[in-house]
């Protein structure tokens, strides 16, 4: 996964999926989460930080910080690094 942070480049483990234009206070946050859901050892671990990424979402759009569209991209940023790893726990 990758993050654009206003004309910067923030590369998630070395993947880059997706780029999301994102305000510098929003994109460090969204960074730790993709790799707190990456780093999860165990599945519970995985889904705890995806609803903590989706509860970031929440409360970013409830506060008005996110512009048309960048929720539904974050979740689903989000989802897809959560699905992923669930995979990579099961297998």
């Amino acid at each position: 996964m990758s993050v654009v942070c206003k004309g910067r480049d923030s590369t998630h483990r070395g993947e880059r999926c997706h780029s999301w234009d994102l305000s510098q206070f929003i994109c460090p946050f969204a960074v730790r989460l993709l790799t707190q859901i990456a780093l999860a050892d165990l599945m519970i671990l995985a889904v705890k930080a995806g609803a903590r990424a989706d509860g970031f979402v929440l409360g970013m759009e409830a506060v008005g910080a996110l512009r048309a569209g960048e929720a539904e991209n974050l979740y689903m940023m989000f989802e897809a690094a959560l699905e992923k790893q669930l995979k990579s726990l099961s297998g």
